[in-house]
């Protein structure tokens, strides 16, 4: 059977799931496409301001379709207006200023957004529904807060903003075309440039920013704008720190970026119930007190952009990991590769779960009615098992029986 005409059957499959009401389960409804019985989830986020949905590693397309059915469900029945993407703040801005004005949004999408959901089947209702619901009158806006660009576009748009903005006799520098060298050589996806690659110094760079920064200060036909430039030059300071070295410390300043990015969109959006769209290894909090089983704890135990979420919305918010039973997800980082996913032995979310259908499930409630203290889960990230109680780290979990891998287009199409 062809590829696409399994996705096909597996997303009719979750659509047609019966409803399961909350007084058959303490704990948990399944997602049906009928939304019975979901006063469940009504009565848990209908009264949050943010919501966090998170996915395994990037690949799990399954959790792409489940997501973008609750975004719909969030946006139409509870007033949920922003949503808030693990990409690019300065691209996701470009891109939503294109909306409207084109009728090519959906390749826009692709120059802006990371491969792994703009050009992946399972997200392609999601980026028709924002267009439609735009033009409807009634839109969920979309805005990013990585630090990082995004997109097949990457830093290509900034630039030639940068060049329309500041004076030609800076433009037209040593100084800044040294800059724009070292910017193009970090904003490719997932490349940490050399230190002979670059012709700035950190500091250097850093430095530049500001001078930037003061430079558009002085234009004064840009200073309505000028907290969004502020936003802009500090994200690519940023940037020309995490993109020097590869490590743990990097990882920490991206998400508190991404915190400080997210606290940016909120203020301007005071009024707007957000959903933000990022992986579980980043939207868990407190992971350092998890138990590692086995050997494998990448990112483990680091400052996570759900910890500075819970320490600053903790009374508005909800956070949602996706969790599966089988299947696979597909190796972001080699698309050709995919990573099976196994069961943890011993009591655990996924065998608890075992036999049910795609559920959305409260963890408190999920506990008290297994009388759960310390359990198994991969809630974390694929085949990164670790005990603890897992509702100090979420608030709940979306359960997927089969994780079907996303399908990326190109390779799609090569078929």
């Amino acid at each position: 059977m062809a590829r696409a005409s399994i996705v096909f059957i597996v997303i009719f499959w979750v659509h047609l799931l019966p409803g399961q009401r909350t007084d058959d389960s303490p704990f948990s409804v399944e997602i049906n496409d009928h939304k019975e019985g979901y006063g469940f989830i009504d009565s848990l986020l209908g009264s949050k301001k943010l919501v966090l949905l998170g996915e395994l590693d990037h690949g799990d397309g399954s959790s792409f379709v489940v997501k973008t059915d609750l975004i719909k469900y969030l946006h139409e029945q509870h007033h949920f207006n922003l949503l808030i993407f693990e990409a690019s703040f300065i691209n996701c801005d470009i891109l939503w200023k294109t909306l409207g004005g084109s009728t090519q949004f959906k390749d826009e999408v692709k120059k802006n957004i990371y491969p792994i959901w703009s050009e992946v089947e399972e997200t392609i209702e999601l980026f028709q529904y924002i267009e439609e619901q735009y033009l409807k009158g009634t839109p969920l806006r979309m805005v990013g807060m990585d630090p990082q660009f995004s997109g097949s576009n990457n830093a290509h748009e900034f630039i030639e903003l940068l060049k329309q903005t500041l004076p030609s006799a800076m433009t037209g520098s040593k100084l800044f075309a040294q800059f724009v060298h070292d910017m193009k050589n970090m904003s490719v996806w997932m490349e940490f440039p050399k230190k002979e690659e670059q012709e700035l110094s950190e500091e250097e760079f850093s430095l530049y920013c500001d001078t930037i920064l003061e430079a558009i200060k002085q234009n004064k036909k840009d200073t309505i704008h000028l907290s969004l430039w502020e936003m802009y030059m500090n994200n690519i300071k940023i940037m020309g720190q995490i993109k020097r070295v590869r490590d743990n410390r990097s990882f920490e300043r991206r998400d508190e970026q991404m915190f400080n990015n997210l606290k940016y969109w909120l203020s301007k959006n005071e009024n707007d119930k957000s959903i933000i769209w990022a992986a579980n290894a980043h939207i868990i909090r407190k992971d350092m007190v998890l138990e590692k089983r086995g050997k494998k704890h990448y990112l483990l135990g680091l400052k996570k952009l759900g910890d500075y979420i819970h320490d600053a919305y903790h009374d508005s918010i909800y956070s949602i990991a996706m969790v599966s039973g089988k299947g696979s997800t597909i190796d972001f980082t080699n698309p050709n590769k995919k990573n099976r996913i196994k069961i943890p032995k011993g009591t655990s979310v996924e065998g608890i779960m075992q036999g049910k259908r795609t559920s959305f499930v409260d963890l408190k409630s999920f506990e008290n009615a297994y009388n759960l203290k310390n359990y198994k889960s991969q809630l974390f990230y694929t085949n990164i098992a670790c005990s603890g109680q897992w509702s100090q780290h979420f608030d709940g979990f979306i359960y997927i029986p089969e994780m079907i891998p996303s399908t990326p287009l190109w390779l799609k199409n090569r078929k």
